[in-house]
């Protein structure tokens, strides 16, 4: 069993499926909706904790998923413990100061193209590194994933992954204040369009490359993946399927490269690999509604 560790946001996923977004002063009744656990290593992390019988190709069984966050001690709290202890994901999370509660993020899925709206306010806070970071023997992992966000929490983590030579891979949502304190720590970097902010994919390697990442992808939806490997550029064609509900797709794409990964030497050849099967996990993932249904049967 490959052990995993993430490290970024939790937050309360507030999920409805509609025909059309609402207009100004417009009310609208949901066709479905769903809640769980979300954040971008967190829905990473249960990606990875769950096996994949009918992708076969060494993605069948479950793998031991580890999320590092913050987590506040109230209702919202309790909500996101309890979805992540039903996708079999273990949480070392520290409390959130005061009478702070985690974030509660507000999805809107249209039904017809299963693009979605999300509303949500993320803090970054600065907080004393916590206990639950210092406490973790990240040299017992084997891969280490992180969203970049909880910093202290995710600088702590990688800084002791690379002293033990364990592959840490970053998922990029776009570029924060902090990224170029990850980058010196980071093996795999794996970016959206946004995160690219107008460069061309060349020149983001570079970029990327002169923190010392040479490995390093650029997700853009249904269109084929850009990357840099060692030296080496090209295409991956993404897996192609008739897209229900699109949230969390990037996620889940993360988790399953981790997953994929696993315990192989970082090599062109197993990071090639690892994004093929990360499309494969990425396009199972929306074709249902909401960020768990299809998990079920997997």
């Amino acid at each position: 069993m490959t052990k995993g560790l993430f490290v970024g946001l939790a937050t309360l996923d507030v999920i409805q499926l509609v025909e059309k977004l609402p207009a100004e002063n417009e009310k609208i009744r949901a066709l479905d909706f769903a809640f769980a656990a979300g954040g971008p290593a967190t829905n990473a992390a249960v990606a990875f904790a769950h096996g994949y019988s009918q992708l076969g190709q060494g993605l069948e069984n479950s793998d031991d998923a580890v999320l590092v966050t913050r987590i506040s001690n109230d209702r919202i709290g309790d909500l996101i413990r309890e979805d992540l202890e039903k996708q079999h994901v273990c949480v070392k999370a520290s409390a959130l100061p005061g009478n702070t509660s985690s974030t509660v993020a507000t999805i809107l899925v249209t039904k017809s193209t299963g693009d979605r709206a999300v509303v949500s306010a993320t803090d970054q806070r600065k907080i004393a590194p916590a206990v639950s970071a210092i406490a973790i023997e990240v040299e017992d992992f084997n891969i280490v994933e992180t969203d970049g966000y909880e910093t202290d929490l995710t600088l702590e983590v990688l800084k002791r992954a690379q002293n033990a030579g364990v592959t840490t891979v970053l998922d990029g949502g776009s570029v924060k204040s902090y990224t170029q304190e990850l980058l010196p720590f980071i093996d795999v970097a794996i970016v959206s369009e946004p995160f690219a902010a107008g460069r061309s994919s060349s020149k983001l390697f570079d970029y990327l490359a002169k923190f010392g990442v040479k490995y390093s992808a650029i997700t853009r939806g249904s269109k084929e993946i850009l990357y840099s490997a060692d030296g080496v550029t090209g295409t991956v064609k993404p897996r192609q399927t008739t897209a229900v509900d699109t949230l969390g797709a990037g996620d889940f794409f993360h988790g399953g490269f981790v997953k994929a990964l696993g315990r192989q030497e970082l090599t062109v050849d197993t990071f090639l690999d690892a994004l093929s099967k990360a499309s494969r996990i990425a396009a199972l993932s929306i074709q249902s509604f909401g960020t768990r249904n299809w998990l079920e049967g997997n």
